[in-house]
């Protein structure tokens, strides 16, 4: 009797990696779990074969081929975050911790660096004996582009779009002869789900300071739907050196780019619970205005919070300081485009996009910063 496969049976896990690219032992693990989700594209290796066309060849056929490059890219689309834990991976190799007693604050700010990480996925067969588990692990990861987002009745979740490896490791019990794609240490892979609800739509709360309303704080009380873009711009490096497998010698990360999309219903609102908000003219005006606060050039600055309990909440902040100023390393997020168009919907819609410097991440929550990756 064969062994099938079952879409539905499967594991997948990440560890953090000491060095980039290590190669997995005994002693390394992957017990971290990015959210739930229904499928992803693992970073199966790609080879660019290289053909010639030389010397005369039959029937228009090329004449031999060579090898090339080999590149390794996977993606995780839509997690459901059910902690902050994974957050970090597209933005920083260190986060900040409160030293507690809880509840706990975790604090993540952009560095120059990503951490790389290794990610074990399981395939498991309908006869569940282990001799049948298709196991495979990737080495060297770092997470090349990003989203976070939240749609009006769904849950706030992140798209690992684009993640760049170095190689994957190969084991099956039934071919153990792929010399370098093979290890025979088996990772470990036990992980605890945590039984937390997830972040709402109906828990979030978007403020921002507009120049156009002289800096002050007010709340957005029609946003639809936000997404919150980040490329890294990596950039793998093949070097002139021994590389049997011809894989990147290193990763290194480029340019970071930060961009928020927001949908806004128009509504001609003075506050919301005694507090100032957007009204009609907003979005037009403030792309007008071109983030001047008078004569001097500043942008905005966003708080995005989803708060499922006075200790558990999730905080998005551009720029980190939430005071946008003049001068370099100071603006805040600049409004490149908010069309105000005939739409036939029963609500008119505007898409406000801004190109933001940095980002700042907040987590609170009952976990100790050492349950957290880095």
């Amino acid at each position: 009797m064969c062994a099938r496969y079952r879409g539905e049976r499967w594991a997948i896990t990440y560890g953090m990696e000491s060095v980039w690219g290590e190669a997995p032992t005994a002693l390394l693990d992957a017990t971290q779990l990015f959210g739930v989700f229904d499928d992803c594209s693992l970073p199966d290796p790609t080879f660019e074969m290289q053909p010639w066309w030389i010397m005369n060849p039959a029937a228009r056929n090329y004449y031999v081929a060579y090898k090339g490059r080999a590149r390794s890219e996977g993606a995780i689309p839509n997690i459901i975050l059910l902690d902050g834990r994974p957050i970090f991976l597209p933005l920083a190799d260190a986060i900040e911790h409160s030293a507690g007693p809880a509840p706990y604050t975790h604090t993540i700010n952009g560095t120059i660096k990503l951490p790389s990480f290794r990610v074990v996925a399981t395939n498991y067969s309908d006869d569940d004996t282990a001799a049948t588990e298709l196991v495979r692990w990737f080495v060297g990861g770092k997470v090349n582009r990003a989203t976070y987002q939240c749609d009006e009745g769904g849950l706030l979740t992140m798209s690992l779009d684009d993640i760049s490896f170095k190689m994957p490791h190969f084991k099956d019990e039934n071919d153990t002869n792929i010399q370098g794609w093979y290890n025979e240490h088996a990772v470990s892979q036990t992980f605890d789900y945590t039984c937390t609800e997830p972040y709402y739509f109906s828990e979030g709360c978007i403020k921002m300071k507009l120049p156009l309303l002289g800096m002050d704080e007010i709340i957005i009380p029609s946003v639809r739907s936000f997404r919150l873009d980040v490329n890294n711009n990596l950039d793998p490096k093949y070097y002139i050196a021994t590389n049997a497998e011809k894989v990147p010698y290193e990763i290194i990360e480029g340019r970071r780019e930060f961009r928020l999309a927001l949908q806004v219903d128009l509504v001609d609102q003075t506050s919301v619970y005694g507090e100032s908000v957007f009204t009609k003219d907003t979005p037009f005006l403030e792309l007008l205005n071109q983030g001047m606060d008078g004569t001097v050039f500043k942008g905005a600055a966003v708080e995005i919070t989803f708060t499922k309990s006075t200790n558990d909440y999730i905080k998005f902040t551009t720029p980190a300081s939430y005071d946008p100023d003049c001068g370099p390393e100071n603006q805040g997020a600049l409004l490149v485009r908010g069309p105000t168009n005939i739409v036939t919907e029963s609500v008119i819609s505007v898409p406000m996009e801004m190109i933001c410097r940095d980002l700042k991440v907040e987590i609170g929550d009952s976990l100790a910063g050492a349950v957290y990756p880095v």
